[in-house]
């Protein structure tokens, strides 16, 4: 079982790659965006996209020169997203050379979409505070984000699309959506919205805007909803909006390495379209989107980016204006996705992955030495891996290589990857990990490779003579909100994981001897290292006593820590969620999670409401928890809810 050297960024797109193809005799045309650093910092932002325009193999969106025109200091390099034809090998030319790869995104197929350019016009009084929110499936004629019937509160919008050969996507100003609010007299919002996303999306893409429900209705419901007429609502109806709407692939991907991409271009688009037009002096911005596994530590690139991205409003603009962004906790607590694992020298620690029958989608297990540990090198940890039909292989990998544990190399079952370390910003490296990546187990194509479902023993030995702290994280594979994707969650179990839980009176506990816990169950997107950035766990709120919800995660000294606040995501046991807007005008929806309780926050810093301070719990609710919000209707009856 030789390690071959990865041509993929990290484990995840080598993965995704093998699988589409990429790798084959004759690939397919695809293209990959990748985040870019100029090596000279003394080019001019002209120059630099210049040459890119003479590159066969490259392209851009031309929002990314107006980001550089705008807020690049001068005598620093270039930073920009730039679009990349996919190559098994990439030649090392004068171009290549002159730049720094920081981040790679998830293939796609090229297109020739052009985005129209919008020239929006700058506000000569600014508002106190926008808010926007980065989401999918946003009802923008929906008649809570109207001020008065007719008139939008949203002053952009940004439809995304995957990467396109030159720019993709949709931009949408006030006029456009006041214009499809004029379209109402004659045609339904459901027609509207699919005649826009006729225009964006290939014929067979899943898109959410069909559907009763709708994730980023919701949240901005609950984030910046008002009644268009009432007059208790006229403050929040004088609040202006902004949205992007991720591309419905990025929800497909249940491994959430595209979404991330998305989420950078859409918060940049957002802090130009906010600032460089003096829209509003803040901007409150809402993404409860987030994913298990990953360094929690901020210094991933998602992290380290957004931080960059908060420190560029206030230098740029000398403190005058304020990026604020609250992300959702997380909903992983007693889900089984986290394990921990001290070793000490020579030690071994076993935990067994189940994988579920009928899963269409990958799984991935990422192995990261905590910051608490001794040892930082993972090429000194040494996997085994057992199939559930007992056959065992074992291996040590070297940065930058996989080694096929199951099935074959052009077709593998299961494999070990070593992702290096990858240094972002100003000496902070996105940490090295090991990855375990394993096939579907079950599909619709009859020649697809798959794998056992069943229980896989993952067993870990230190090689090394420093004491490890290695923490093991299952990547949330299974359906987002709203999709039908036919991924099973796969979860970690051992002979310790059925405690008794006094909490639901039920065996769902974890005894103390096990591998699993629940501390660091929170999302790695709730990492970001900045006093700008909140992040919200869900609270039951009960005539005014709070507790956690059984779903909201548990930080830890290895994860970021404990959440900064809590919100209302839960009014009782017997009927779970909040009551708030529906994709239509005269629908609701039911909906709990730390996602509702990160919205609910997001509310409370432009329109604060009561709050109470926590007493216990730190590390599932924070310091303070928000008690209401009044875009909550009244509760009744219903189904049982999403948890978002």
């Amino acid at each position: 079982m030789n390690s071959k050297k990865t041509r993929g960024w990290n484990s995840y797109l080598d993965w995704a790659a093998l699988r589409a193809g990429a790798y084959g005799a004759t690939p397919p045309e695809l293209w990959e965006p990748v985040f870019v650093r100029s090596k000279d910092a003394q080019i001019s932002t002209a120059d630099f996209f210049a040459t890119v325009d003479t590159e066969a193999d490259y392209s851009y969106d031309p929002f990314e020169q107006t980001y550089n025109d705008e807020y690049r200091v001068a005598g620093t390099p270039i930073e920009a997203f730039l679009l990349r034809r996919h190559k098994k090998t990439r030649s090392n030319n004068a171009f290549e050379a002159s730049m720094t790869v920081l981040h790679v995104g998830a293939l796609s197929p090229r297109s020739d979409i052009v985005r129209p350019a919008i020239n929006p016009p700058t506000q000569s009084i600014p508002a106190a505070t926008a808010i926007g929110i980065i989401d999918d499936g946003i009802a923008y004629l929906h008649p809570r984000f109207q001020n008065g019937l007719g008139q939008t509160r949203f002053a952009a919008a940004m439809l995304q699309t995957l990467p396109a050969l030159t720019n993709g996507g949709l931009e949408l100003n006030e006029a456009d959506i006041n214009a499809d609010l004029a379209q109402l007299n004659n045609a339904s919002e459901e027609e509207i919205y699919n005649a826009r996303c006729t225009d964006l999306y290939d014929p067979l893409t899943r898109h959410s805007m069909r559907q009763s429900a709708t994730h980023g209705t919701f949240m901005l419901d609950l984030a910046a909803g008002a009644d268009p007429l009432a007059s208790d609502d006229a403050a929040m109806r004088a609040v202006p909006l902004l949205m992007v709407q991720l591309p419905p692939e990025a929800f497909d991907d249940t491994s959430g390495v595209r979404m991330q991409t998305h989420i950078l271009q859409g918060l940049r688009w957002m802090i130009h379209r906010t600032f460089a037009t003096n829209l509003s002096d803040e901007l409150v911005l809402n993404i409860s989107l987030g994913i298990t596994a990953g360094a929690k530590n901020g210094k991933s690139f998602l992290s380290q980016l957004i931080k960059r991205e908060i420190e560029r409003v206030a230098q740029h603009y000398g403190g005058r204006k304020t990026l604020e962004i609250v992300f959702a906790y997380g909903n992983a607590y007693d889900e089984g996705l986290i394990a921990r694992a001290p070793l000490a020298p020579a030690a071994t620690r076993s935990v067994s992955l189940a994988l579920q029958p009928d899963d269409h989608t990958a799984s991935f297990v990422e192995l990261r030495l905590t910051d608490q540990s001794a040892e930082t090198k993972p090429k000194r940890i040494e996997v085994t891996l057992t199939s559930p039909d007992g056959t065992s292989k074992t291996r040590t990998l070297r940065k930058g290589r996989h080694a096929t544990f199951f099935g074959t190399k052009e077709n593998p079952v299961a494999r070990l990857y070593h992702t290096p370390a990858c240094e972002i910003l100003n000496g902070e490296k996105d940490p090295a990990f090991l990855t375990l990546a394993f096939a579907p187990t079950t599909s619709e194509k009859p020649d697809e490779t798959l794998a056992q479902s069943g229980l896989w023993t993952i067993s870990i030995r230190n090689t090394s003579s420093t004491a490890m702290d290695l923490s093991m994280q299952v990547q949330r594979d299974d359906s987002p909100f709203g999709r039908n994707t036919g991924a099973r969650q796969a979860y970690f179990d051992d002979a310790d994981a059925r405690a008794w839980n006094e909490n639901l009176r039920d065996y769902s506990g974890i005894a103390p001897t096990s591998a699993l816990t629940n501390e660091g169950s929170n999302s790695a997107f709730s990492t970001v290292s900045h006093d700008n950035v909140h992040t919200v766990g869900a609270a039951i709120v009960r005539h005014h006593e709070v507790a956690p919800a059984n779903y909201t995660a548990q930080g830890a000294n290895w994860s970021g820590g404990a959440p900064d606040a809590s919100a209302i995501a839960e009014t009782g046991r017997t009927t779970a969620g909040v009551l708030a807007a529906g994709t239509f005008a005269n629908g609701t929806a039911r909906l709990s999670g730390t996602s509702a309780a990160a919205a609910t926050y997001t509310r409370h810093l432009v329109q604060p409401v009561d709050t109470t301070q926590i007493s216990e719990n730190f590390d599932r609710l924070g310091t303070i928890c928000v008690l209401e919000n009044p875009s909550i209707k009244d509760q009744r009856r219903g189904s049982p809810p999403l948890t978002v």
